[in-house]
């Protein structure tokens, strides 16, 4: 008769391992959240230098790519989740815009992934929000469809305070989707204006067909739109164009302003101390998504793109901490090789 083993499939108890929050081969939640902290905003190499600088961890590049990416999957359910404001909006301002970051995908079927990538660009969105005179904006991002930026902005704004009385002022250029998810935002309450500074693009091609001196024309072309003269302004390059019928500029500035009627109303925006140009998007471009996902010599699965973007959204809306107070009980400590 064979002697039983004590303690055979029993898991050992370890008094420092509850103390610390560690197991063997894991990597502590402390020791995530630094890792995913520098795995964010630099190159998931510079990021294992940073915490070898830093902390005095040595800890190699996959396992920081791999914790980095694992909890950038848990933030998409953070991103609307910001701090609630008790008081209704009376006005909200929103922008929305797009831009082109780098994917790359492989084919399944083919053994050497080197052999089977494609690298492209695809579009991903991003929108702000934030309460008329505040300083703060509010961020979310989506590489799918207009729709689902639609959905996330608007589960910001209605923590932001936004309800059916709230009036929206919607900032953005010429791209169709952006007045539509607006008017899904906030109904008939939504109106939108475009980025006076993006109409001024167009007008910068249009007075070359008279005049060499474009700085001086573009300026007084835009005080007469800030002076609630669009229509002047149409006339006068309609005027132009019986002189000059073939010039390109010309042609497509008409186009883009008769295209999208009641959406240049600059007078009235600068009367209410509205915005006139999407400066907060455009900056938000540059500090949102490009400082990490547009690295130069960067390529990303699209989920990891999408989750990326998701997860440096939360940290600049303010939800950075919450992320960390998730499965506090260490459900989720990761197993690195």
């Amino acid at each position: 008769m064979k002697k039983k083993k004590r303690g055979v499939n029993k898991r050992r108890y370890s008094p420092l391992e509850v103390i610390a929050g560690i197991s063997n081969r894991s990597i502590s939640k402390r020791c995530q959240k630094f890792m995913v902290d520098f795995g964010i905003e630099e190159s998931f190499q510079l990021a294992a230098k940073r915490m070898q600088e830093h902390h005095g961890v040595e800890i190699n590049v996959s396992a920081i790519r791999q914790v980095t990416l694992i909890h950038a999957k848990r933030a998409e359910q953070l991103v609307t989740e910001i701090a609630l404001k008790p008081v209704p909006s009376k006005q909200m301002i929103l922008e929305m815009d797009g831009e082109m970051v780098p994917l790359v995908e492989y084919d399944q079927n083919v053994k050497d992934k080197r052999k089977a990538k494609r690298n492209f660009w695809a579009e991903l969105r991003l929108g702000a929000a934030q309460n008329q005179f505040e300083t703060s904006w509010k961020y979310a991002a989506s590489l799918k469809t207009p729709d689902d930026l639609g959905n996330k902005m608007k589960g910001i704004m209605e923590r932001l305070g936004q309800n059916e009385n709230t009036l929206v002022h919607g900032i953005g250029d010429g791209a169709l989707w952006i007045p539509e998810q607006g008017e899904r935002i906030a109904a008939y309450k939504y109106s939108h204006l475009i980025d006076l500074y993006h109409l001024c693009d167009y007008f910068s091609d249009a007075v070359k067909s008279w005049t060499e001196n474009s700085r001086e024309e573009v300026d007084r072309l835009k005080n007469l739109c800030k002076e609630g003269k669009v229509e002047t302004v149409v006339k006068e390059l309609k005027n132009r164009q019986e002189i000059d019928k073939n010039h390109e500029g010309l042609k497509a500035c008409i186009q883009y302003i008769e295209n999208r009627p009641g959406q240049f109303n600059y007078k009235k925006a600068i009367e209410k101390e509205l915005e006139i140009g999407s400066g907060a998007i455009e900056s938000g471009h540059r500090h949102v998504i490009q400082k990490r996902l547009k690295k130069s010599g960067t390529w990303w699965l699209r989920e990891n793109a999408a989750s990326m973007a998701d997860l440096r959204t939360i940290r600049i809306n303010g939800n950075w901490e919450k992320l960390w107070q998730q499965n506090s009980n260490g459900e989720w400590l990761l197993f690195a090789a």
